[in-house]
């Protein structure tokens, strides 16, 4: 069974065929436990935008490195990016991309003192690993939709 459902005009599925998803989709986002790689580089068309919500702990992965090194990165905050989430805290250990190649966190993006995507063809990596004022703002955003 597919879960499939529209919000605020955006169609929205969960899939079963994970690769011919990723091949498909102009937005990849994933929360998992995984600890190994599930959207890889190879399966991800240009243009393409990926947010890594899960592999919170070094010791998870939901991308692989040819994908991070592949696109530009982004992150709620750098700290916790490159030292708690393991998309990027295992590329950094292991010499594949460096601290710089994080070239925004969400509040530079917020304030607009970067422009975030440059063109339609680049593929953009936006990993969070939370943060109190993510958890505020959606708080918010639910208390006021009631």
């Amino acid at each position: 069974m597919v879960l499939s459902l529209t919000l605020s005009g955006i169609q929205i599925e969960a899939v079963e065929d994970l690769p011919t998803a990723c091949a498909e989709a102009d937005i990849i986002s994933s929360a998992t436990l995984s600890e190994s790689p599930l959207i890889l580089s190879k399966n991800v068309k240009d243009g393409t935008h990926i947010d890594l919500v899960g592999a919170f702990k070094t010791t998870m992965r939901e991308s692989d490195d040819e994908l991070i090194m592949r696109a530009t990165l982004f992150a709620d905050t750098f700290k916790g990016a490159l030292n708690e989430g393991g998309d990027f805290a295992q590329p950094l250990a292991d010499g594949v991309i460096v601290g710089d190649d994080v070239v925004a966190d969400l509040y530079a993006l917020a304030r607009v003192e970067h422009d975030g995507r440059k063109s339609d063809q680049e593929v953009t990596v936006f990993k969070s690993t939370g943060t109190a004022l993510e958890d505020l703002a959606a708080a918010v955003l639910a208390y006021e939709s009631i």
